[in-house]
This record gives structure tokens, sequence and C-alpha cells, in this order.
């Protein structure tokens, strides 16, 4: 049976230098095919391939890549809402990794597999929240 998921093309950059610029963003993601819109924001921004391989590709090998000075964080963006805010359908890198069944498991955007190694953290200050230490550990 067919699966109807489908990637989006739209990638989403975070941790963008407030230097960049969209010809920065264009050479940057130059060689993963047609990009149809860059959107620049303030600290981050989204671009649109063509084709949804495209977008795919680039995420899988441009995140985590320098982009003018600053080491960048590239996924897939979340689908926009449809009707408003809530109540839309989300295709982002987390509903991939930890909702979608099947796979190999262990490949870099794979389920994830628990193995026998621990993470001890100790002296960690009352004033800081361990929630979003677990969640780097865990991608």
């Amino acid at each position: 049976m067919k699966s109807s998921f489908r990637m989006s093309s739209r990638v989403f950059i975070g941790r963008l230098s407030p230097h960049a610029t969209e010809k920065n963003v264009e050479k940057f993601f130059k060689g993963y095919g047609r990009i149809k819109e860059i959107d620049l924001k303030n600290g981050f921004g989204f671009v649109e391939f063509e084709d949804y391989r495209d977008a795919d590709d680039a995420v899988y090998e441009m995140d985590g890549k320098e982009l003018c000075n600053e080491r960048v964080t590239v996924e897939h963006a979340r689908a926009r809402p449809r009707g408003g805010r809530g109540g839309g359908r989300y295709q982002g890198r987390f509903n991939q990794r930890w909702s979608r069944g099947g796979g190999s498991g262990g490949g870099r955007n794979g389920p994830p597999i628990r193995t026998e190694n621990r993470v001890i953290v100790e002296n960690l200050s009352s004033r800081v929240s361990w929630q979003p230490l677990v969640m780097s550990l865990a991608l």
C-alpha cells in the first residue's frame, strides 16, 4: 500500500546570521536543485525548492554547515496550518522522526534506538531546565 505522505519542498533555516542575504542563501544551496523562493526573516528563513527530493537532500547534507560565519540548522519546514492558528497538519522533521513507523532504525533521520549508553548530569543549577538538554541529546 502506497503512503500518501509527501515531504515538503520548503526548508527552514535556523540560526541565520542577520547579515545573510538572498544571494548568500542561494549560493549556500547551489547544486541542490532549483529554488522557487527565498524568504529571509530576522535570524531564520525559508527556502522553497521546486522538487521535494532536492529539499530532502539539502536538509540531510547542509544541516550544521556554516553560512555567513554561523552554524545554521536546516530542516524541513512545517506546513502552514489550514484555517488560521492551530488545527493544521504539520510535516516537520520532529513529526517524521517521532510519529512515522518503519524505517531502518539508526539512520540519521530514522526512529530513535534505545542503547545501553547513559548521560549523567550533575551540579545543574535549579534555575536551569533539564528538558532542552534531554531533547538536544536525543536529536
